[in-house]
């Protein structure tokens, strides 16, 4: 299973157990909210990691040099 996923299952597991025990809800609760905000954290990196990937595409990524812009081919005098 993956990270995100089982942030999710704890926060509703969390979720769950503040409906069974009322008198300790604000615990299961500020829980549920801990795995919440660790699963946003771990959405928010791997959209990083793609976008960081999907920058680099590489020294050729901009096509050659064309003749005409080339200085190497302009003629002297």
């Amino acid at each position: 299973m993956s990270d995100i996923a089982d942030c999710r299952a704890m926060e509703l597991l969390c979720r769950q157990r503040a409906k069974a025990d009322p008198e300790n809800s604000w615990k299961w609760l500020g829980q549920a909210e801990r795995w919440h905000e660790l699963g946003r954290n771990q959405i928010a990196w791997r959209f990083q990691q793609r976008n960081n990937q999907q920058m680099h595409a590489g020294p050729m990524a901009m096509g050659p040099n064309t003749i005409k812009g080339d200085t190497r081919f302009k003629q002297q005098g």
